[in-house]
């Protein structure tokens, strides 16, 4: 009886030595993960936050980060950015706008792309805060409902006082095989071909995509597309409530 109830103590001891184990090895993998993860998000809304309510035309935007090439916008919600466009499509998916080191990085033009361009990508992490609000380009996955995406019609993309205005025909999950992500239309009739893929309007001379990774699949990927409808000149001025808003002058086209 002494030496089953021996055998029985050492079987605890084992058990309570390997809880311990675990447990410090969950404080680890919390304090090298999560802690900086949060830290990280914590340090975007900071950013985010503190960008002073400047036109997209003042001359900060450029002074603040000479890599910025305009501003995204699509009214209703959270999207509303500054652009980079850097000389690869790795720097700013940990590097913040403003220069810092973040897990959550900048929202970004493809270094292959142009306003100019038949085609146009942007990319931008998804993020949530603890109170389940999106950040970054979380709330493209909206967009997959359809009263939200019939209510938030329309993406802006504002430079060098035009401000570019497309037609939201698609929002999709997919991956990074999609022919969303072509950029090369050197061959004749490539880009027609790519109008088709995506079941995009085919008189759009412009097409532009936003692009965000789908949870922790690096394949996956949530996707919302736009046919360019009108470019605009715009100035802006500044409201009542202290905010800069566009104003529309005559249409190009």
């Amino acid at each position: 009886m002494a030496k089953k109830k021996q055998t029985i103590n050492k079987r605890k001891q084992r058990l309570i030595i390997c809880l311990a184990i675990l447990s410090t090895v969950c404080a680890a993998v919390c304090a090298f993960i999560v802690v900086p993860h949060i830290m990280d998000l914590s340090a975007i809304r900071r950013e985010q936050a503190s960008l002073p309510d400047f036109s997209p035309f003042h001359a900060y935007w450029l002074e603040a980060n000479p890599d910025y090439v305009g501003w995204l916008q699509i009214n209703g919600t959270n999207i509303n950015f500054p652009v980079v466009r850097g000389d690869d499509n790795v720097r700013y998916l940990t590097t913040s706008f403003r220069g810092e080191e973040n897990s959550f990085g900048a929202i970004f033009m493809d270094y292959r792309s142009s306003i100019g361009l038949p085609h146009v990508i942007i990319y931008g992490h998804q993020a949530r805060t603890v109170t389940n609000d999106w950040l970054m380009f979380g709330s493209l996955h909206e967009f997959l409902d359809e009263q939200f995406l019939a209510s938030h019609p329309t993406i802006h993309f504002i430079t060098n006082n035009l401000l570019y205005e497309f037609k939201i025909f698609s929002a999709r999950l997919t991956d990074i095989h999609d022919p969303a992500y072509q950029l090369n239309f050197n061959a004749p009739g490539s880009f027609i071909a790519f109008l088709e893929r995506n079941d995009a309007p085919l008189d759009a001379e412009q097409i532009i995509t936003l692009s965000t990774c789908v949870g922790t699949n690096n394949d996956r990927r949530m996707i919302v597309q736009g046919a360019l409808q009108r470019v605009i000149p715009v100035n802006t001025e500044y409201d009542e409530n202290g905010g800069w808003r566009i104003v529309h002058d005559n249409l190009l086209n």
